[in-house]
């Protein structure tokens, strides 16, 4: 008796119950606008022209002391106003270590193998068992 009188409740609210409004029109405006737009495409443009002009930016490199220039010119010349670069205090520059790997286990003799250290890399031994 109690899901009979929940499934009428629900059919007398069904008229009241709205769909969701359609805004394909509204969405294919947008689309239509956006392709349009002299500045479509700029932010990837100028991403591109950052990584090839200046490569890798390390956290305290030249490289990454050049592109922060360089981007506050590039906001000044489309007319950001009131830009203020502010000197980052207190932080460590990361260097490359001598990394280095080798393989004692299952070997007879140690074996050196290559490495590449990656940035946060912490040095020490590397003890895997099976």
């Amino acid at each position: 008796m109690k899901y009979l009188l929940l499934a009428l409740v629900l059919l007398a609210l069904l008229p009241h119950i709205h769909a969701e409004k359609d805004y394909t029109d509204v969405v294919k405006t947008l689309q239509a606008s956006i392709g349009k737009a002299p500045w479509k495409g700029s932010a990837y443009n100028r991403l591109a022209y950052i990584v090839d002009t200046y490569g890798p930016r390390m956290w305290g490199s030249v490289a990454l002391e050049q592109v922060i220039y360089e981007m506050a010119s590039q906001a000044n010349k489309l007319g950001f106003e009131n830009l203020k670069l502010e000197e980052v205090k207190n932080f460590t520059k990361w260097a490359r270590g001598k990394e280095s790997l080798t393989l004692y286990d299952p070997r007879p003799f140690p074996q050196k193998l290559g490495v590449i250290g990656l940035g946060g890399s912490i040095s020490g031994y590397l003890i895997c068992y099976s």
